[in-house]
């Protein structure tokens, strides 16, 4: 282990390459998450807390409007399983969401990686795999931040951390619900610096 970050560390400090964050530049990328929480879960008549894993695929599309600032569309699909304290239930469930996301870059555009902030917001679905088959809506806020690693002009691995906000709701239940979850979010992915024909 200790070599194989010997290697990377020495592949990095060697990279000189010019990192693709002008004007008129698409970005495209990939991550998965890992995200745990307690989740505090109230309705009029029932409450309960329970601690959860959820992991998270996301996609990303955006378009350098200036020079290091990219907006576009990210998709997710997340599944997440947990358990409720102090009782035997369980749950598996899944959200589908779309929505606009914003990311600056800080640094200059010359070096071999940068810092940078990435913002989302996601509307959709989500649904329980249980019976009954519930099915709600689902609302994801992420504030991110991190380095993004590029190991050429068009090919950049980034690692992201920060706070994820989410609110599902269930809307085809005698018992309608809310739900919030707020969390700390880890991410990394891979991200694709296309420069137009």
């Amino acid at each position: 282990m200790k070599s194989f970050l010997q290697i990377f560390t020495l592949l990095i400090l060697s990279l000189t390459t010019k990192a693709q964050l002008d004007k008129g530049v698409w970005l495209v990328g990939g991550t998965a998450s890992f995200y745990s929480y307690t989740e505090n879960y109230s309705t009029p008549t029932f409450s309960q807390v329970g601690k959860f894993t959820n992991i998270e695929i996301a996609a990303s599309i955006g378009y350098f409007i200036i020079d290091k600032l990219t907006a576009g569309l990210r998709t997710s699909f997340s599944s997440y399983k947990g358990e409720v304290i102090n009782t035997l239930g369980g749950t598996n469930q899944y959200k589908l969401s779309a929505g606009p996301f914003v990311r600056y870059y800080f640094l200059n555009k010359e070096k071999p990686f940068n810092i940078l902030f990435d913002a989302s917001y996601q509307p959709g679905i989500n649904k329980f795999l249980r019976s009954p088959q519930e099915k709600g809506k689902f609302n994801s806020l992420s504030i991110m931040g991190g380095s993004e690693i590029f190991f050429n002009s068009s090919v950049g691995l980034e690692i992201l951390l920060g706070y994820t906000s989410k609110v599902l709701s269930i809307d085809n239940s005698q018992s309608a619900s809310n739900n919030t979850k707020k969390g700390f979010q880890t991410s990394i992915g891979f991200t694709f610096h296309l420069e137009k024909l």
